[in-house]
């Protein structure tokens, strides 16, 4: 395993997504994530920029909760969009946002 897979397993993309996100083929992706062989920088690039797509999502989402009516039952029902074309077409990324989204609420409940 690489550094590469663990983004891509962090972000959620599946080694087709990715090849589609990333405008390169599913060899390329096999390649990087299996072997030593490390991706060109605007690879990286593009995943810094999904990876930012999806912290800021989550962001918002826990910023727009009402903090003072938020019951653990609430932590099921969030649901959010990623934004930016790199990483709003793919269920990967919607469910790590949700899922930082999530943590960050959560910590609502740890600090009371």
């Amino acid at each position: 395993m690489s550094n590469f897979s663990d983004v891509m397993d962090y972000i959620g993309l599946t080694s087709g997504e990715a090849a589609t996100a990333l405008k390169v083929s599913e060899e390329e992706i096999f390649r990087w994530c299996n072997t030593d062989e490390a991706p060109p920088l605007h690879i990286w690039q593009n995943l810094v920029r999904m990876l930012d797509e999806i912290r800021l999502s989550a962001e918002q989402a826990a910023k727009s909760a009402d903090l003072d009516h938020l019951d653990a039952s609430d932590l099921n029902r969030v649901s959010l969009t990623v934004p930016g074309a790199a990483a709003s077409e793919f269920e990967g990324p919607k469910r790590a946002a949700t899922a930082m989204a999530v943590a960050t609420l959560a910590r609502v409940f740890v600090s009371h």
